[in-house]
């Protein structure tokens, strides 16, 4: 019997953002009943936690579980990086309530009705039934409405009975305002100009000027003076520190027009409130009010699931890891078995790897800072590269990407017969260390044995070789 066996050493180891564009605007998909739905937990959390002290200093960490949806073959799933970019936001605009959020895990699924239409019947129908009642649930998808324009949107209805879910658009969940605007409605928000949202924005053609005394949804005007900023028939968002707003989405952080309340008063709405629709600035904040409604709410007997009393690892995960091999162009001698290293960051007890090709890309966690990689196609060229991360710091970024190729052979041993294996070590191999290969078989092999570095150069090459 004769086999060729070609060995290389390796180390093993429903209300939605909108943004003003000069074209068209994104829509926000709540709308007046899911917004009552909002208005009314929002006042029964403040019924409810009247006496209610948070004490300052002590954090509250909240799980989140991400849904990844791909399509029903599997095609097309929306990426962890999302989920990185979404929590790392969130930890940055929560940080001064007092309010960390960490990733509990990652769930997979595929279904194409949350994948491209999540807020048809059947989309949300599937949602439901995907709902664990554990963490935030958050769901990842590649579009939201056939026509692209929906960012984001969360779904009213308090757990663990209810609804309770948030949707991302999978290239939304990066941008400053979306994840924090929609886990605020989570918390019991509403929009600060909350009633207008059918409009489109205030139109004085349309809407006068000065408004009447109810909004195009129906609703009280809140007025400038503060005067039905609270009480039972409150007008706007029904909290007193956020400015009278009438909807005025806009793509150059400023508010430039003459709405006038139904006083006469001029408004000077709170474009760079998060709960707002002005989109691509530099800093967004909640007022005071705002952040004792998101108190209320995450200590309120209806949100105990998202309170585990659970301390996640809090180390900072510094700068991107580097790669340390394979560097760019660099040549893998086989395809079935490429070995990637690059350095270990602190902080880090994961890192995600992202492998593309010709538009497929293959991704994968790890727990080391080494991964084999065995599902390569051969004489291809990839792109990789890494992120380092733990379950609360995602904030790393990918390491500058790398080039390599692979070649055409097999690190395999499908061609032993008769339970025969065989093995070789150590591996890896040092400058100037011996080595061996092993057969175990039942009769006499005679084999060719090739060794290739990382590089792909052939180092030994031995013919003829008799095992017994």
């Amino acid at each position: 019997m004769t086999i060729k066996i070609k060995a290389w050493c390796m180390s093993v180891g429903f209300s939605v953002l909108a943004l003003a564009t000069s074209h068209a605007q994104n829509k926000c998909g709540v709308g007046i009943a899911e917004g009552k739905q909002i208005m009314e937990q929002m006042l029964a959390n403040r019924h409810e936690m009247q006496d209610f002290v948070h004490e300052r200093g002590a954090i509250t960490y909240v799980p989140v579980r991400f849904f990844l949806v791909a399509r029903f073959d599997g095609t097309g799933r929306t990426s962890e990086k999302a989920g990185f970019n979404a929590l790392c936001l969130l930890n940055q605009n929560y940080a001064d309530q007092d309010i960390q959020f960490y990733i509990k895990e990652f769930k997979y699924i595929n279904d194409d009705d949350v994948y491209s239409d999540p807020l048809s019947f059947a989309g949300s129908a599937a949602l439901k039934s995907y709902m664990v009642y554990n963490a935030v649930n958050i769901f990842l998808v590649n579009e939201i409405e056939p026509d692209g324009l929906v960012l984001g949107y969360y779904q009213p209805g308090p757990g663990p009975q209810g609804n309770d879910w948030v949707v991302l658009r999978e290239g939304s969940a990066g941008e400053k305002l979306v994840a924090t605007h929609e886990v605020g409605h989570f918390f019991s928000l509403n929009h600060t100009f909350y009633g207008w949202e059918s409009s489109g924005g205030w139109d004085p053609v349309l809407h006068g000027n000065p408004v009447g005394n109810f909004s195009p949804d129906g609703m009280p005007n809140e007025k400038v003076n503060g005067t039905n900023c609270s009480g039972n028939n409150c007008g706007g968002d029904c909290i007193c520190d956020t400015p009278a707003d009438y909807m005025f989405p806009n793509n150059n952080c400023s508010y430039t027009k003459n709405a006038k309340d139904p006083n006469g008063q001029l408004l000077s709405p709170d474009i760079f409130n998060f709960m707002n629709y002005v989109y691509g600035c530099d800093a967004y904040h909640f007022t005071d009010d705002q952040k004792e409604a998101i108190h209320n709410s995450l200590f309120s007997s209806s949100r105990n699931y998202v309170r585990p009393n659970y301390t996640p690892t809090t180390a900072i995960v510094g700068p991107p890891p580097t790669i340390v091999s394979p560097q760019s162009q660099e040549l893998i001698p086989t395809y079935n078995a490429v070995p990637l290293e690059w350095t270990a960051v602190a902080g880090a007890d994961k890192y995600f790897i992202e492998i593309s090709n010709s538009g497929t890309i293959n991704r994968y966690i790890v727990n080391t800072n080494s991964a084999t990689i065995t599902n390569l196609q051969p004489n291809k060229t990839y792109l990789w590269k890494v992120w380092a991360f733990n379950e609360y710091s995602t904030c790393s970024g990918f390491t500058a990407q790398k080039i390599f190729k692979t070649g055409q052979l097999i690190n395999d041993t499908s061609d032993l017969k008769n339970n025969e294996t065989w093995s070789i070590g150590p591996n890896p191999v040092k400058m100037g260390q011996s080595f061996y290969v092993r057969i175990n078989t039942q009769a006499k092999v005679n084999a060719d044995i090739s060794i290739y570095n990382l590089s792909g150069q052939l180092v030994q090459e031995r013919k003829g070789v008799d095992f017994a």
